[in-house]
């Protein structure tokens, strides 16, 4: 069988395929992926218009006007009789809050289930008020940071009424607080994720999460007092949040905490607790002590500094699974720092009623292999960003351009016909004049502007070389098994627009 005739009869197996396993596999890609297959042959053109997965990323466009031309195109193609399962919007750039009001009202008019939101914009954004008040949406992410400063872009509304949501992921989101608990009304909520969020209103009080079914909850990178009340909750994961954290959930079977300091409080004994990682980077004396010893009590950790308060006490932990010791303190690259060692009293206060726990301790080269991997690719995210920025102020450099020169050549004057009106010679001076004021005006505000992107292209120039070198520090550092990735990805980043970037970069600044 010829390769043609193989083809044809491959894609004829597809075509044959019911429409709901079609969009299935459709659902892998954007949306402007799945238009494009409407080209395919007859039986593929419309498709597309009852897909229930809408995946919209002006990443897919040059410039943001496209982007939002192809968003009101299919909106207005679909299939209305169709409800929309999952929308996934993802936009960088200055878009208009109509513009997002048109996508998210159109998909709860359709029933959506799912909503994965990301954006990275300039100023805040206020979502609709349907968003908080849909009654059919069940999963739900919210990520929104600034071009630039990585700030907070999205702001949220103090009241919600989300009946039916079940799985809340929030980053980098403004919440407001009313003093009563924000989410007290989504009564199917069992999974919330707060990442780098801020609190609004809070005064003196703590943030409150108080929800009778909430099973799983993760708090990282913040900086608020929490107050947890939440006697359904099994796993909890605090990194980075600082703050007192109030916390009752008698049921809590696993806990994941890192802090530089302890500042949990336990208001509930944990007779389920079956799985604790627990990390305290500084115990600065023995009051601080007194405080990590208390949580103890109901948690463990690896202290060993003040044994004296801890040798004659029983362990609290009568059915533990598993122990992980991890170090405080990760040393520079050259360094070196003994192996991660704990003393006799300490193992038998944290395992001695739990004999088939098991027991590792995690070294410091690990530590610092899991950090190089993901500063890596954290910088690499923000060279991206940088880039596409930068790409996208290009285009809109060209657009202005192209729109000043097309003014210019409008103020040229015209000669009037002889006879056409009387004293023509004193007109032309009037208009010549007039033209000419209008011109030093545009070239002012012209030249003002251009001041402002070299201002700009300066400082992301500088940006950009500091991110490359950093980068490539990071690599080297970077465990065999990650860096042939990782330097792939790098290589695409480091060329842009067929240009190799450091030395071009350091060429425009003369570094």
């Amino acid at each position: 069988m010829s390769s043609r005739k193989k083809g044809n009869v491959e894609g004829d197996r597809l075509s044959r395929l019911p429409d709901d396993l079609i969009h299935k596999i459709m659902s892998f890609v954007s949306i402007k992926q799945a238009v494009e297959t409407s080209v395919l042959s007859p039986r593929w053109r419309y498709i597309w218009t009852s897909m229930p997965y809408l995946s919209f990323s002006s990443n897919d466009f040059r410039t943001l006007p496209k982007f939002s031309n192809f968003v009101k195109h299919v909106l207005s193609s679909r299939n209305n009789q169709v409800d929309v399962f999952s929308v996934d919007l993802t936009f960088r750039g200055k878009v208009s809050q109509a513009f997002v009001k048109r996508i998210l009202d159109y998909a709860f008019s359709h029933n959506v289930q799912q909503l994965n939101f990301t954006c990275i914009h300039d100023k805040n954004i206020e979502l609709p008020l349907s968003l908080f008040s849909s009654r059919s949406l069940k999963h739900l992410s919210l990520t929104g940071y600034s071009s630039y400063s990585y700030e907070h872009c999205i702001m949220t509304p103090p009241t919600w009424e989300l009946p039916a949501l079940a799985t809340l992921n929030l980053h980098c989101v403004t919440l407001h607080d009313k003093g009563a608990s924000l989410f007290s009304h989504c009564a199917n909520l069992k999974n919330l994720t707060l990442k780098s969020c801020t609190m609004m209103g809070l005064d003196t009080s703590n943030f409150k999460i108080c929800h009778p079914g909430l099973s799983s909850l993760t708090l990282e990178d913040g900086y608020d007092g929490i107050d947890v009340v939440t006697p359904q909750l099994k796993n909890l994961i605090i990194k980075g949040w600082q703050g007192i954290h109030l916390i009752s959930a008698p049921n809590l079977s696993s806990l994941h905490y890192i802090e530089d300091s302890c500042s949990l409080k336990i208001s509930a004994d944990l007779l389920y607790l079956e799985k604790v990682d627990v990390c305290i980077s500084y115990v600065y004396d023995k009051a601080a002590a007194h405080e990590v010893v208390s949580l103890l009590q109901q948690l463990y950790s690896c202290l060993s500094s003040y044994v004296e308060l801890i040798s004659h006490q029983p362990s609290p932990f009568t059915d533990l699974k598993s122990l992980k010791i991890y170090p405080t303190y990760v040393p520079l690259v050259g360094q070196t720092q003994p192996k991660l060692t704990l003393s006799p009293e300490v193992e038998k206060y944290l395992l001695g009623s739990s004999p088939g726990a098991t027991f590792t301790t995690v070294s410091h080269e690990e530590i610092r292999a899991v950090k190089n991997v993901t500063s890596a690719r954290n910088l690499m995210l923000e060279l991206r960003v940088l880039l596409d920025q930068w790409k996208e102020n290009n285009e809109t450099d060209k657009v202005c351009m192209k729109q000043d020169k097309a003014l210019m050549k409008g103020h040229t004057t015209t000669v009037p016909k002889q006879g056409e009106v009387e004293n023509c010679s004193a007109q032309r001076d009037m208009e010549m004049k007039c033209h000419f004021g209008e011109r030093i005006t545009h070239i002012e505000s012209y030249w003002k502007d251009l001041n402002s992107q070299v201002g700009k292209g300066y400082n992301n120039t500088c940006r950009t070389i500091s991110l490359l070198r950093k980068i490539e520090g990071v690599l080297k550092e970077v465990p065999r098994s990650h860096r042939a990735k990782l330097q792939a990805r790098f290589s695409s980043l480091r060329v842009f627009n067929g240009v190799e970037l450091l030395p071009f970069c350091s060429s425009l600044i003369g570094w």
